[in-house]
């Protein structure tokens, strides 16, 4: 993706189709197969944000309504069994991810104080140290697999939306999938390779 002025290229096309119109093929946007579920697609949620609203120099509080109201749409989009990610089981598994970190995190304060300790008075490191960085290695890890985004996260993705919040852009990595969602939405939906944010 390339920006000029506002302008951002997409590298494959996207879709850009009217909210209120949209149909969602009967097949899995991942592998292609026949769908028997349902699962919620939303904007993006595992976008990282780094600064508070009131540091971010990017931040706009005349469009902070806008960005609320863009945030909270989503769409039910038909999977196959193997693709299926409920939310309750997703939130449950980076709750216990979160709390194992943070646990890892407040233990890793009295690990450097008695490493430290130990350093100082010149006696050699503990071997429950070298235990400690192999815990947190594996939480570290546990994280990683917890938030990373899901195979139906990487295939189906909700871009962004108009000023008007008329039309929705969805990125698609089944080209295949594209087509079909293109062919069962013509008056709805088309292709574009490039959008304009406001």
């Amino acid at each position: 993706m390339t920006t000029a002025r506002r302008r951002f290229y997409f590298d494959e096309p996207i879709v850009r189709a009217k909210i209120s119109r949209i149909r969602f093929p009967k097949t899995c946007p991942v592998c292609g197969g026949p769908t028997s579920k349902t699962a919620r697609i939303s904007t993006n949620p595992g976008k990282k944000v780094w600064l508070r609203p009131g540091w971010d120099p990017t931040f706009s509080p005349m469009g902070k309504n806008q960005l609320a109201n863009a945030e909270t749409k989503s769409f039910l989009v038909d999977v196959c069994e193997d693709h299926s990610v409920t939310d309750n089981a997703e939130m449950r598994m980076r709750g216990l991810s979160s709390f194992i970190a943070a646990l890892v995190a407040a233990v890793s304060i009295f690990v450097l104080l008695f490493t430290g300790a130990d350093y100082w008075a010149g006696r050699p490191v503990s071997p429950w140290v070298y235990s400690y960085l192999l815990v947190l290695v594996l939480s570290m890890l546990f994280v990683y697999v917890a938030f990373r985004p899901s195979a139906l996260e990487t295939s189906f993705r909700i871009i962004g939306f108009d000023f008007e919040l008329q039309h929705v852009w969805l990125s698609m990595s089944n080209p295949t999938y594209r087509e079909t969602f293109v062919n069962e939405n013509p008056i709805a939906a088309e292709l574009v390779s490039w959008i304009v944010k406001v």
